[in-house]
């Protein structure tokens, strides 16, 4: 006898429980996750996508709820003698050899019975085969309800006590009968069922993956029905006392008669057992068309049971069959769920749309937990499959269920306009056919799928269509799995009359059978640690979600600590060791770099000066370089797989169209970028000019080796050879104040070796730029400081071959280090609004930045317009300087008004918004202003850089719990009318002294 299964130990049952929880936990977090208002994209998209999360939680949900309680009867001695009746049919059409086989099969059957064919066909051939063989031959001339009304006839004419019911392709053992008679020594049994097992799964895909569908179901959670008392009854292989088939009529009638027969048992109280041991085995569809005849009858079958018996035997069930008779055909939904699975991604090409607000990283960290439970629960419960080959991730039988998608729907629509499908046995016959039709509903989405992904692509070449783009593939992907398994007979029969390319498949089937088994390793080692590995990963997403809330400047401002930095000594000896120009030699002679012999005057003419006539603020000489540019940066798409909301070129394009409106007429973006190919077209399209620039790296990231600086550079002169022909650039710039840097890390002159040594690399990058483009002009960026002067004036010295310098200016102090006495030619390269308010200019200025972002850890509010796209003060500033027309701005100003006490953490305090009119200020809360408010609580690093914001109140008051280290928390206050927006920016405490 084939050996049964044994139970799961309570170690077992314990760990089993336990990766559970843990997988509940980890849902609710997605659950959570993916609710948060925050997240929402395109709503429709948005909406449809929560729904085939909530129905892929449900049926996780059911899954799980049927390995919680695994149990496995135990095998009884048989102590008392039962009569059997066994029974197979038979259809015209099915293959004689088959029923002869299973005809003798049962005849060797060592428990006494009595075999009966209930034969539809009244076929002459099998009355004389069932004559030979002891077999009881019946037929019936009143052919109704089709397998269920010919057992029901057979039933009429036979008496065994218990009564068998065998599919014909189902060849049993000799001992079939020996773990199920003792069961019904308990009178309350009404059947018991054991496994459906298959010979033939290894001799096709489309037989592998049906195969595999059922592995599951007959292993683990048939397993838990036990204790549940919800066994389901299966077309084969099922043992029924006949009292119990008479209390409900006989052998219930539908397409799925199994499960009707089952769900009238027990209404009427009849208890089930599942006897977890193969004893017999038979066909699986091998065919597409067999595999999807036999899917439209089942679910066709089973939602009409949902419909019809289900309601009217509700009350009859106890709790648990209540739940499991309801919850079961909701299996077939999936096919709806499918659908819209392929058509959200499709949708999203086509419309540039999509359905969620987040980050990859972040999704990945709340996704990861949830899927790696699933994987592993379900690894975890294969120690409860019938035999070793039915371990794994059953990946045919995925795709295949996939496919079968459109076969789902149709069983449903058929239900709901009450279209009858015709009872046809499973066919049993392996041949050629022609699967056009078959496959017509998968061809239609692997077409359209090719057809979104072409015109996402050309239409908006960025992340997010390349990742549903992605998605799509892997649709077409699945569809062309259908196409190919369903034309694997063909293959095969075209191997075997080629006997060179048989060759070939051999040699790689041998190599499977060695990736098999080591497969089969690496499952039973994942099986031993799962809950480890569950822990494990969910500590790691844990951890992250914390470390994303940090700003990668924490981890630099630790390195840009001079004082303890213990790399200077390393870098200076990697100078010296490193030297094949006689660097070394130089900085020892040369006299340039002697801090006494040549030095810089600090003193600078201010470049900002009042008009006698009008009173009005200018700048005295308007920087000289780029003096017809109007300029903006444009940092949107930066580091996009940390921004929240999808950049699209639609997105792009209106920017640019507010840009061109607002009197610019240049944008400076940082590459090279996903986005450089939507932003050049977009820039061709609205007349903008684009000031390309190089981030090049901080002192931090070579200070102890050069390669990944060399690795830039060259990254650099690809940028610009695979571009210098693109119309819309104007100049190239190398951005970051690198040089400058240098003296946080090192004094003296170790500082000038340094600088020498970085100068060299620099200089040679500059005339590799030259040599590639020397029709553009190239321009480095300097911050203004102390050193801006003494700076650009070594630069040109050493690299005459740079045309300009960009001035950073971070804020209006930092305007005093800019003269107009510079010998050299310059620009402002990244300018703060605020340092040249109230000052009249004509160009030559990029401002710094476009729009705030807000980024999976980072938010910036530099913006000319704020996160959700509205108007900040200083862009109506700046339109109206350069002659733009940019909407008008009249909002007043705004403060935060904070409380007088202690920021204890926890205690709640109330913040008020203060707004200036009528020459000073006012609560809000006290005035009517049309303002409409919003507080955002920011959280910050240690350098007080803005890692996250969350809303906490839209009134002109809120109050706020102190959090823990407030110290690292800000306050965000943002008052609206229409499309403008003024904003405040506070500490939460007020502090004792300035």
């Amino acid at each position: 006898m084939n050996n049964i299964i044994k139970p799961p130990s309570k170690r077992q049952l314990f760990y089993l429980r336990l990766m559970i929880i843990i997988g509940l936990l980890c849902m609710f977090f997605l659950i959570y996750s993916l609710l948060r208002k925050s997240v929402i994209g395109y709503q429709p998209l948005y909406w449809l996508l929560i729904s085939t999360f909530v129905y892929t939680f449900f049926k996780v949900i059911y899954e799980w709820y049927h390995y919680w309680s695994i149990s496995v009867p135990p095998a009884l001695p048989i102590t008392k003698q039962y009569t059997v009746d066994i029974f197979t049919t038979f259809c015209a059409g099915e293959p004689y050899e088959m029923i002869v086989e299973t005809l003798t099969a049962i005849q060797a059957i060592r428990y006494p019975h009595e075999t009966f064919l209930c034969d539809e066909a009244d076929d002459p051939y099998l009355k004389s085969v069932c004559k030979e063989l002891g077999v009881h031959h019946i037929t019936r001339t009143k052919k109704i309800n089709a397998k269920a009304g010919n057992i029901n006839n057979a039933l009429a004419q036979s008496s065994g006590e218990l009564c068998v019911i065998l599919d014909p392709d189902h060849i049993p053992v000799p001992e079939f009968l020996d773990p199920i008679i003792a069961h019904f020594d308990n009178p309350e049994i009404g059947y018991v069922q054991i496994v459906q097992a298959y010979y033939n799964h290894d001799i096709g895909w489309i037989a592998k993956g049906a195969a595999q569908q059922t592995y599951q179901f007959y292993g683990p959670m048939m397993m838990c029905m036990n204790s549940y008392g919800t066994v389901q009854a299966i077309g084969a292989n099922c043992t029924f006392r006949r009292t119990a088939l008479e209390s409900i009529g006989g052998h219930a009638a539908g397409l799925a008669e199994d499960m009707h027969t089952a769900m009238q048992l027990h209404a009427r109280n009849w208890k089930s057992v599942y006897v977890p041991a193969v004893l017999t085995r038979g066909l699986v569809p091998a065919t597409l068309s067999a595999y999807y005849k036999q899917q439209l009858k089942w679910s066709r079958g089973v939602f009409e049971l949902l419909v019809t018996s289900y309601v009217k035997l509700f009350r009859k069930f106890n709790w648990r069959q209540k739940l499991h008779y309801g919850l079961l055909p909701l299996f077939y939904l999936s096919g709806f769920v499918f659908l819209i699975n392929f058509s959200i991604p499709v949708i999203s090409l086509f419309t540039d749309a999509f359905p969620l607000r987040m980050d990859f990283s972040e999704f990945l960290v709340i996704s990861v937990p949830f899927i790696t439970s699933v994987v592993l629960i379900r690894h975890f419960v294969q120690q409860w499959v019938m035999e070793d080959n039915e371990r794994g991730f059953h990946v045919v039988g995925g795709l295949l269920l996939i496919g079968t998608w459109w076969v789902f729907i149709l069983g449903f629509v058929y239900t709901i306009i009450r279209k009858n499908v015709p009872y046809i046995a499973t066919p049993k016959d392996i041949k050629d056919e022609k699967n056009l039709k078959n496959n017509l509903p998968n061809i239609v989405v692997l077409v359209v799928s090719i057809a979104a992904i072409i015109y996402g692509l050309y239409n908006d070449w960025n992340p997010y269509t390349l990742f549903m783009s992605g998605i799509v593939g892997l649709n077409c992907m699945f569809m062309i799995f259908m196409l190919i398994a369903s034309s694997e007979l063909k293959f095969q029969a075209y191997l075997d009359k080629h006997a060179t390319l048989f060759t070939v498949v051999s040699k790689i089937q041998h190599v499977k059978i060695f990736f098999w088994l080591l497969r089969r390793k690496i499952y039973f080692g994942v099986r031993k640690v799962s809950l480890i590995l569950s822990i494990l990963v969910v500590g790691i997403c844990i951890y992250a979600s914390q470390e994303s809330d940090e700003d990668a400047s924490f981890n630099v401002a630790r390195g840009f600590d001079a004082k303890n930095d213990n790399s200077k000594k390393s870098f200076a000896e990697f100078i010296s060791s490193s030297d094949t120009t006689g660097l070394s030699q130089l900085v020892r002679q040369s006299r340039l770099y002697n801090s006494t012999s040549r030095k810089f005057s600090d003193t600078s003419t201010n470049i900002i000066e009042q008009d006698p006539v009008t009173g009005q603020k200018c700048l005295s000489v308007n920087p000289p370089f780029f003096s017809s540019v109007k300029g903006v940066i444009y940092s949107k798409g930066n580091y996009w797989y940390k921004n929240i909301a999808p950049l699209t070129k639609k997105m792009i394009v209106n920017d640019f169209e507010d840009i061109r409106k607002a009197g610019i007429n240049t944008i400076k973006i940082y590459g090279p970028n996903i986005y450089d190919h939507s932003i050049f077209e977009a820039a061709g399209q609205k007349g903008l000019k684009i000031n390309y620039s190089f981030w090049v790296p901080a002192p931090s990231s070579f200070i102890n080796d050069t390669t990944y600086l060399h690795e830039q550079f060259n990254i650099i002169l690809n940028t610009i050879n695979k571009n210098k022909s693109n119309p819309n650039i104007s100049a190239w710039n190398l951005g970051n104040s690198t040089y400058q840097q240098l003296s946080q890390f090192y004094h003296g002159p170790q500082l000038y070796q340094a600088q020498q040594h970085y100068i060299n690399l620099l200089k040679r990058l500059v005339n590799e730029i030259k040599h590639e483009d020397p029709t553009r002009p190239l321009t480095i960026d300097l911050l203004s400081s102390p050193t801006l002067n003494p700076a650009m004036q070594i630069l040109k010295g050493q690299i005459p071959a740079i045309d300009a310098f960009g001035v950073i200016v971070d804020n209006k102090r930092s305007l005093k280090y800019v003269s107009r006495d510079f010998k050299t030619p310059y620009f402002f390269s990244c300018t703060d609004p605020g340092a040249l308010e109230g000052v009249q200019h004509s160009g030559g200025i990029f401002y710094a930045n476009w729009q705030d972002q807000q980024s999976g850890t980072a938010v910036t509010f530099d913006g000319l317009k704020d996160v959700w796209g509205r108007n900040k003060r200083y862009l109506y500033k700046i339109s109206r300087n350069w002659n733009g027309n940019t909407p008008i701005y009249n909002l007043p100003d705004i403060k935060i008004l904070k409380p007088a006490l202690t920021t204890t953490p926890g205690a709640s305090l109330r913040y008020n918004a203060l707004v200036f009119s009528y020459g000073h200020w006012n609560i809000a809360a006290y005035l009517k202003t049309g303002l409409k408010f919003e507080w955002y609580l920011v959280k910050t690093d240690n350098l007080g850089n803005a890692t996250g914001m969350k809303k906490v109140g839209s009134s002109p008051d809120v109050y706020i719990t102190i959090p823990k280290n407030d110290d690292r928390y800000r306050l965000y206050l943002v008052a609206t009318d229409g499309n403008n927006v003024t904003v405040d920016y506070a500490t939460l405490n007020t502090p004792l002294q300035n």
